[in-house]
């Protein structure tokens, strides 16, 4: 089976429990939209964890370009600054305090390589993932985000993304965060890394049937 995850934040324990609720086995692969890293405490742990795995494929967040920016080689003028309002404070000291330099140095490495979008096709359906927004340059892929009237640019092609909360499409704030499906594309970013959002969860979507998965907050019916 063929699942796709987005923004997990650091929420370890939602990701584990997902992994269960799925029956995640050696068989199966699972993309991950990117933002793995940030606000949560368990960023980190779970790169490792990705990284060790060869049936997960991770692609770019912003969250993990502005690790890039801020810890990479090329060490951006007001990166840090940028990243640390948007929730990296936790993800930096794990790097710098709690990780050696071989280890961080690795994650960094990984992070590095990491695609900004791919395309695949399960059970004749052409996807397209992407974090922010299907694009033709990488801040678009990475930063941009969808509109309620956003409509996929590939003929025949599905587009999955993340990055922007899916009740940011809904305008219901007050209701559970569940998978948003457009013209097209299809949000998976349910608000996982929000950690004073009671109805925030972690969705997974099962490419094969399109099938829906959460965990925490309330599930959605």
């Amino acid at each position: 089976m063929i699942y796709c995850m987005s923004d997990l934040h650091g929420e370890l324990d939602f990701f584990q429990e997902m992994l269960e609720q799925i029956h995640f086995s050696d068989t199966d692969h699972l993309y991950i939209l990117g933002d793995v890293i940030d606000r949560g405490t368990g960023g980190v742990d779970i790169l490792e964890q990705i990284m060790d795995a060869p049936n997960i494929t991770m692609l770019l967040g912003n969250h993990e370009q502005m690790c890039l920016s801020t810890l990479g080689p090329c060490n951006e003028v007001g990166a840090r600054d940028l990243w640390r309002y948007n929730g990296g404070a936790t993800t930096y000291r794990e790097l710098l305090y709690h990780r050696t330099p071989q280890q961080r140095n690795r994650i960094l490495r990984f992070l590095s390589g990491l695609p900004d979008h791919l395309e695949l096709t399960v059970n004749g359906q052409k996807f397209h993932l992407v974090h922010g927004c299907p694009g033709e340059d990488p801040d678009t892929r990475i930063w941009g985000r969808v509109e309620p009237d956003s409509t996929s640019p590939y003929p025949d092609t599905v587009c999955i993304v993340g990055h922007t909360p899916t009740v940011f499409l809904t305008n219901k704030t007050d209701e559970d965060y569940s998978i948003w499906h457009g013209d097209g594309i299809i949000d998976i970013d349910c608000g996982c890394g929000h950690l004073n959002v009671m109805n925030r969860h972690l969705a997974c979507l099962r490419l094969d049937d399109m099938a829906e998965f959460y965990v925490g907050g309330t599930i959605p019916s």
